[in-house]
């Protein structure tokens, strides 16, 4: 399901430009993350596991930027420094409004079901990529699926001298809550942290050198594994 809402916003039906004369409107840029290029090649080989689930949160926090193209062929209107779009598809209706404040790209995506409120993402990220953070609210019910849990997804992230700092949450509310926090710094060194339902399951330290730890904190002791 969440695939398919990610193709509905890479689908634009018609278009008009109503840009005031003169004016170059604010366009946003996509920021995206390349882990692999932060990693020590041996992590691939040596440490799949931890390879493995810092690839899933490059996924996780590279979904954003799907949402930060100006979808072509979309109804567009600027109302000074203020754009919107609107498009849809089928009963889908999606409309996605941004403007800069300051040095900051603010952004709402709000996605309708035959009228009802399905899916919004609301967030803002630096113009130049350095920080950002958005909230995503899913909320079946407007489709009928009253058996499938609504959930709320939270993303932030800042780029610094130091390196990358992330942080990445799902909350399926009354079913599961799962966290995950890493850091990846410019050396090559990193970690991140699990946590599922407010207990820490597991979590992992790497150097420079591409030599690290495992650690599975669900075994009394936690268990440690080196690679």
């Amino acid at each position: 399901m969440k695939k398919f809402i990610y193709l509905l916003f890479g689908i634009a039906l018609l278009s008009c430009n109503d840009e005031p004369a003169g004016e170059t409107p604010f366009e946003p840029s996509v920021t995206t993350f390349n882990f692999e290029e932060r990693l020590p090649q041996n992590m691939q080989t040596d440490a799949p596991l931890v390879y493995s689930q810092v690839i899933v949160m490059q996924a996780q926090m590279n979904a954003v930027g799907a949402f930060m193209n100006n979808p072509d062929g979309a109804n567009r209107s600027v109302v000074q420094s203020r754009t919107d779009y609107n498009w849809s598809y089928g009963d889908f209706n999606i409309d996605y409004n941004y403007v800069l404040v300051g040095d900051q790209y603010q952004f709402l995506y709000t996605v309708t079901y035959q009228g009802a409120a399905y899916y919004t993402i609301e967030g803002w990220q630096m113009a130049d990529g350095s920080a950002g953070y958005y909230v995503s609210t899913v909320d079946f019910d407007a489709l009928g699926m009253e058996d499938f849990p609504d959930y709320t997804t939270e993303v932030s992230w800042t780029s610094n001298a130091a390196g990358l700092q992330m942080e990445l949450s799902f909350d399926f509310g009354d079913t599961m809550q799962v966290f995950y926090e890493m850091a990846m710094n410019n050396d090559g060194s990193g970690d991140f942290a699990y946590t599922l339902n407010g207990d820490l399951t597991f979590s992992a330290q790497w150097n420079s050198d591409g030599t690290g730890q495992w650690t599975d904190h669900m075994t009394s002791p936690p268990t440690v594994t080196y690679w």
